[in-house]
């Protein structure tokens, strides 16, 4: 069915009414504006003459003199047998220069400003491929008619009276299906009224951190770490405190700081270097929070990854003053486009949260939220996990091959991060941001070690993620990419 464009024609000075000329003519000019405008865009087809004359209450010959004149001033094309089609113009000028916009608007609030100057992008270039972008799983083995079966079922057995709103911190059989989940594969005991569902870790910072930080308060983050979390908390105006990783994690008792009101870890992975949070540091770290009245913010983004040989007992267990906030995500074991994930809160926060929720994001889709429960349910879950894990294995030891004979010596590869990445150190003088974006060039994708560290000094490298193609794509790009990196050292020399 052709759209309805009397809303874009109004827009473009069409009336009715207008006496000043005749109604053709109004007509073409409103279309032609809208043309120029880009409001219709080269390739669109327009509403046929009888469709059109319908929709604006005037004759169809009106509707064809205005388009015959639209042809033969070349705006329009017509396919015979197909239609009317608007054909690519060169776009009218403004009338103000953006400069001119700008003092007619209203300023930014402080807020406002703050998450413009913090904007991130970790590969500065539109992304154009998928190896091997970091913290990626296998995705072409992701059951995809499992999913779309279990879909089919909550579509197929859905009233029309339940097509309404939802609890904003999620479903309650989803929350139900996590409890098992947790109490299984992270040794994790909580209520379901505890559990927020949201898109995943950036959304559970951004809720977190909108119900606690105020300007200046500070924000106790690892170095290097997520550089969007780092972001986040200067975006809400934090002072970061920063501290250093070493072989057990986190170095707490480093930190210089007054009144800190949170700490954010990835404890299981730490994100990117892989060093897994000792037992005693984790302990420390409590006792530093208790001694602070601090909150912890444990991010488990790839728990089963980095626990799934050797696992270690989450900070949330060891817990028994309600100080730890726990952050789960599905995006990283099923795949990022499903946007799904979680947090553990202490009670104290939950009507914060709530509320934030209800009156910002509202909640996930809930067929989304119902197709995982059944996902979790009927055991595809901890299928997929065992697929994924063992997947990953075989093609991490395909990756890390296919560099060595690739590279030779140009690259040390810090291969013991049990997560989904690996970062590869470049040798001095070689700016890994500059090599990041010309490998993304030619869709390889990697990001600048370099963008990690938020404090001090830097080191040059790539993360990289290795699994989410299969073998013979790992070996093609990587030959790809080592061809990419030896042109832009060669470049860099001239």
């Amino acid at each position: 069915m052709p759209f309805n464009i009397k809303n874009i024609l109004y827009n473009h000075g069409y009336s009715i009414n207008d006496k000043s000329k005749n109604i053709y003519l109004v007509l073409y000019d409103s279309i032609k504006k809208a043309i120029q405008y880009k409001s219709l865009i080269h390739g669109i087809k327009l509403p046929p003459s009888r469709i059109l004359s319908k929709d604006l209450g005037v004759s169809r010959s009106t509707v064809i003199k205005a388009y015959e004149l639209l042809v033969l001033e070349k705006y329009v094309s017509v396919i015979q047998g197909s239609g009317s089609f608007v054909n690519k113009i060169i776009a009218q000028k403004e009338t103000k220069s953006k400069e001119q916009e700008k003092r007619n608007l209203p300023k930014l609030s402080k807020i406002g400003k703050a998450f413009k100057s913090h904007v991130l992008i970790t590969n500065n270039n539109e992304i154009k491929g998928i190896p091997f972008r970091p913290g990626i799983p296998p995705l072409d083995i992701f059951p995809i008619l499992q999913w779309q079966k279990l879909s089919n079922i909550y579509w197929g057995s859905i009233k029309s009276s339940e097509l309404s709103y939802y609890s904003p911190t999620g479903l309650p059989s989803l929350k139900e299906s996590l409890i098992q989940y947790l109490k299984i594969y992270r040794g994790i005991t909580c209520h379901a009224n505890q559990i927020v569902v949201t898109t995943g870790s950036l959304h559970s910072l951004s809720l977190i951190g909108s119900v606690l930080i105020d300007r200046n308060d500070e924000v106790v983050v690892e170095n290097p770490t997520y550089p969007y979390a780092v972001n986040l908390f200067k975006s809400l105006r934090a002072k970061i405190c920063s501290t250093t990783i070493d072989a057990e994690g986190i170095c707490i008792n480093e930190v210089v700081c007054n009144k800190p009101k949170l700490v954010y870890t990835t404890p299981s992975n730490q994100h990117p270097t892989g060093v897994k949070m000792s037992k005693n540091r984790r302990i420390e770290l409590l006792k530093w929070a208790t001694k602070n009245n601090a909150f912890i913010v444990e991010d488990d983004y790839d728990h089963e990854f980095s626990n799934w040989e050797n696992p270690i007992t989450a900070i949330y267990n060891l817990d028994e003053h309600s100080r730890v906030i726990y952050l789960g995500s599905f995006n990283k074991i099923l795949h990022p486009s499903i946007r799904l994930g979680y947090m553990i809160i202490p009670e104290y926060l939950l009507d914060s949260i709530s509320g934030l929720l209800q009156q910002s994001s509202r909640f996930v889709s809930p067929s989304i939220q119902k197709t995982l429960s059944l996902f979790i349910e009927k055991d595809y879950l901890n299928r997929h996990l065992r697929n994924i894990i063992q997947v990953s294995s075989e093609r991490k030891e395909v990756f890390l091959k296919a560099l060595s004979e690739n590279f030779e010596n140009e690259l040390t590869i810090n291969s013991n991060n049990k997560g989904l990445n690996v970062i590869a150190e470049l040798k001095e003088g070689v700016d890994d941001e500059k090599l990041s974006n010309y490998l993304n060039e030619t869709g390889v994708t990697t990001y600048a070690y370099s963008n990690y560290f938020h404090q001090g000094d830097k080191k040059n490298g790539l993360v990289m993620g290795y699994c989410s193609v299969n073998n013979a794509l790992i070996q093609e790009n990587i030959t790809k990419m080592a061809a990419s990196y030896y042109e832009f050292i060669e470049l860099q020399k001239r």
